[in-house]
C-alpha cells in the first residue's frame, strides 16, 4: 500500500497547520460513541460512578455527626456539624433551622457552586466574618430557602475552599477540580462520583444533625452546584424535587462550547444524550429551572432548547418550572425556591 504523501508544511514549517484535535472532536460529535447498552439509564450510570466509593466509605469507622456551633442567624438557627464519609476526612455542614418551624418542614440540600464554599450560600465571606452585601453570584440561597419555611442542608463539596488541601492552593487555583479529577481518573474513578459518595452520606446522616429523615426532600444548586443536585436526585429517589440555577442548557451550548471547569465533565455521561435527556430522566419529580439572559458560560440559547425538550418531556401539565430572569451567572431564585418548598410541602400533606 503506497505510503500516504505527508501534509505539506505550513509558511512556520508545521505540517500539522496548527489544527490541533479538532477535526477529531468534530468527528466525535457528529459521530458520537455508540450509545449505552439496552436498559442502562443515566441513573444507573451515575449510580456506577458511585458504587466504587461504597467501599472506601465503609472503611470509615462511623463517626458519627458532632455538633460544634450553633448561632443565631436572621429567622433560623445557623448550626455547624462535622461529619465524615471517607476515614480521615471530616468536612463542614451547615444546618440552617428555622426559628419558627412548620410542622413537616421540608429538608433541602443545598449545593454551592466553584468559589470560597458553603459560606458564599449562609451569608458569610470567605474568612466567617458577616457578608451584608450578597454580591456573590451564590446570593446566600440557603438562607432564602431558610426563610421560607425549610430546614436547609448547606455540606462542604470536595475540592472547594475549606476543603483543599496544601497541594491544592495554588494562587491561581480557585479549586482543587482540575488535580483531583486527574489523580482520579488515573485510578479509574471521577471526582462526581466521589462527591456524590459524600453527598449520599450525607442524607444518610439527616437524624444525625437532628433532621427528620422522613420529611419531604429537596436539593437545591448553583452551576456546578446543580450538576450535583440533579445528579443526587437522579441516583437517590429520596429527592423529591429539584431546584437548578446556573446550569441547565444543552452540552452542545454550554461545556462543549468554551472553557469550563473539568469537573463539568462527568466521564461517559454523553451516551445518554444531551444534557436535557439526562434532566428528562428526573420526571414525573418536580424539576425547576432558571437562567440568567446575559449568563455567558450556560447560555440563554441552549437554556431555551433545553426548556423545550423538557416541556416535552414532562407534558403540558407536569411539574416543570423554566424562569428566566435579567443578569448573569447567578442565582436570582424567588420563583422556583418558593415552588420547590410548595411542592416539597405537598408532598407532606399528600403522604399524611
Amino acid at each position: 500500500m503506497p505510503e500516504r504523501p505527508a501534509s505539506p508544511a505550513d509558511d512556520t514549517g508545521d505540517p500539522s497547520h496548527g489544527v490541533g484535535a479538532e477535526p477529531l472532536l468534530e468527528r466525535i460529535r457528529r459521530c458520537p460513541p455508540p450509545a449505552a447498552e439496552p436498559g442502562a439509564t443515566a441513573p444507573s450510570y451515575l449510580a456506577s460512578l458511585v458504587e466504587p466509593f461504597h467501599s472506601l466509605a465503609a472503611a470509615a469507622p462511623g463517626v458519627p455527626p458532632r455538633l460544634i456551633d450553633a448561632v443565631p442567624g436572621p429567622g433560623y438557627v445557623r448550626q455547624r456539624w462535622v461529619i465524615e464519609a471517607f476515614a480521615s476526612m471530616p468536612f463542614g455542614v451547615f444546618v440552617l433551622r428555622p426559628t419558627e418551624p412548620a410542622a413537616g418542614a421540608p429538608t433541602v440540600l443545598a449545593l454551592h457552586g466553584h468559589g470560597y464554599g458553603s459560606r458564599q450560600l449562609v451569608g458569610l465571606t470567605d474568612d466567617g466574618s458577616t457578608d451584608a452585601e450578597r454580591t456573590d453570584g451564590h446570593a446566600h440561597f440557603a438562607e432564602s430557602l431558610a426563610a421560607l419555611g425549610a430546614n436547609v442542608v448547606v455540606p462542604d463539596i470536595l475540592g472547594f475552599g475549606q476543603r483543599r488541601s496544601p497541594a491544592d492552593r495554588e494562587p491561581a487555583e480557585i479549586s482543587a477540580c482540575a488535580r483531583l479529577t486527574n489523580h482520579l481518573a488515573f485510578s479509574g474513578l471521577s471526582l462526581v462520583g466521589a462527591r456524590l459518595a459524600e453527598l449520599v452520606h450525607v442524607l444518610d446522616s439527616l437524624a444525625g444533625v437532628g433532621l427528620d429523615p422522613r420529611a419531604p426532600l429537596g436539593a437545591a444548586g448553583h452551576s456546578g452546584g446543580s450538576l450535583l443536585a440533579s445528579s443526587l436526585g437522579l441516583l437517590d429517589d429520596r429527592v423529591r424535587a429539584v431546584a437548578l440555577s446556573a446550569y441547565a442548557n444543552t452540552y452542545a451550548s454550554s461545556i462543549l462550547a468554551m472553557h469550563h471547569c473539568p469537573c463539568n465533565y462527568v466521564p461517559g455521561l454523553a451516551r445518554f444524550g444531551e444534557m436535557q435527556d439526562v434532566l428528562a430522566d428526573l420526571a414525573p419529580r418536580p424539576l425547576l429551572i432558571e437562567s440568567g439572559r446575559d449568563d455567558p458560560i450556560f447560555p440563554l440559547p441552549g437554556f431555551r432548547a433545553a426548556a423545550r425538550s423538557l416541556r416535552r418531556a414532562y407534558g403540558t401539565d407536569g411539574p416543570l418550572t423554566v424562569v428566566e430572569h435579567d443578569g448573569g451567572h447567578r442565582v436570582d431564585g424567588r420563583v422556583i425556591h418558593a415552588r420547590l418548598v410548595e411542592h416539597l410541602a405537598a408532598a407532606f400533606t399528600a403522604a399524611r
